[in-house]
């Protein structure tokens, strides 16, 4: 139960750091606009904050880098793409582990910019950061921002950059995406089988096209499919940018198009559940097709304990945001750092979802 008792707390400090809160959505790294203002929150504004994840919580520590301890009173930035509800509570997971540690963390919100993303890391930099959390708008520019960080130690979280990273350079907090698409896929496998189903119809909704997490967890819920030995027709693809609300208009487009279909696959849960909005306004039985998730957030576990959500895939951001500031102390310490820091996803089942409430 205390998997996600950091996300249920979220309001109480999200209230007074969103800015502008949306999904994993929004403006492309191409469409880029000049932001006049940023929200920032450090540590030190946040310190009168309670959450339910207290500072040093061992729960928090999914990483495998041991015990970790900082040996000063380090400066770190953090610049996040955006902010929603997983990624508020990553956030508050690193707020929560800079107070352990004793350090300053300053958050910025890119707002779904890669200008202003890279502005941020120059900011960071040219203020004496001893390391920089970072959030990727475009998993493609991870070079800009290390020339961004002129030096400065760069600790890059949940979005993977799609370059090999350079020990004591940089490293990657975060999940393997191709392991939450292949649980969905080996989910549903194992659901038709039962039924005495090899061949199958899906919808599968995206999140912001081009992102190496959109094409893993997508190409891999397909070939876990296939490995099992399942025949797949593909008969409704798009992207709905991890946003419930334009999920739930996309779903109802297809639907109006009357075409068949067995199951709806989701690249994360905020887009399952707009599916099934979609599917209940359509007074269709959610018992007979099932929709998969990513995230376990806590809206995706209320809709599995309605029997509307049929699985979903635990991607731990309070393990992400403690692991991303517990590197960026090793940077300051001047310590080893591993370049990739892997937090498991988990998968979530009728079985096991309660304890991840």
């Amino acid at each position: 139960m205390k998997r996600l008792l950091s996300i249920l707390a979220v309001g109480a400090l999200v209230a007074s750091m969103l800015v502008g809160c949306g999904g994993d959505n929004g403006d492309t790294a191409n469409e880029e606009t000049t932001v006049a203002q940023e929200d920032t929150t450090t540590v030190a504004e946040a310190a009168g904050e309670e959450t339910d994840a207290p500072a040093g919580d061992t729960e928090a520590v999914a990483d495998e880098l041991g015990e970790v301890k900082a040996n000063g009173k380090y400066k770190v930035g953090f610049t996040m793409p955006t902010r929603d509800q997983f990624l508020s509570a990553m956030e508050t997971a690193a707020t929560n582990e800079a107070k352990n540690q004793g350090i300053e963390l300053t958050t910025v919100d890119a707002n779904n910019n890669a200008n202003t993303q890279i502005q941020n890391v120059q900011t960071f930099s040219s203020q004496g950061s001893d390391a920089i959390i970072v959030g990727l708008v475009n998993t493609d520019n991870a070079q800009q921002i290390l020339d961004a960080a002129n030096g400065v130690p760069v600790v890059f979280v949940n979005r993977r950059p799609s370059q090999e990273l350079t020990p004591g350079v940089a490293a990657y907090v975060g999940s393997d995406e191709a392991n939450a698409g292949r649980f969905e896929g080996e989910f549903l496998a194992d659901y038709f089988k039962a039924q005495g189903k090899t061949e199958i119809k899906t919808v599968m909704l995206q999140g912001v096209l081009g992102l190496e997490s959109v094409i893993k967890r997508t190409d891999s819920a397909y070939q876990a499919l296939e490995d099992a030995g399942m025949t797949v027709d593909k008969v409704y693809e798009d992207t709905a940018e991890w946003d419930r609300a334009k999920a739930q208009n996309k779903m109802q487009t297809f639907l109006g198009t009357g075409q068949e279909f067995d199951c709806v696959i989701a690249n994360n849960d905020e887009m399952a559940l707009g599916a099934i909005e979609a599917l209940k306004s359509a007074g269709i039985d959610l018992s007979e097709v099932p929709v998969v998730g990513i995230d376990a957030t806590p809206a995706g576990l209320t809709a599995m304990d309605a029997g509307e959500l049929a699985f979903t895939v635990f991607q731990n951001p309070v393990g992400q945001g403690a692991g991303a500031v517990r590197a960026a102390v090793l940077f300051g310490n001047g310590e080893e750092v591993p370049t990739n820091i892997d937090i498991p996803f988990e998968p979530v089942t009728q079985d096991n979802y309660k304890d991840y409430m």
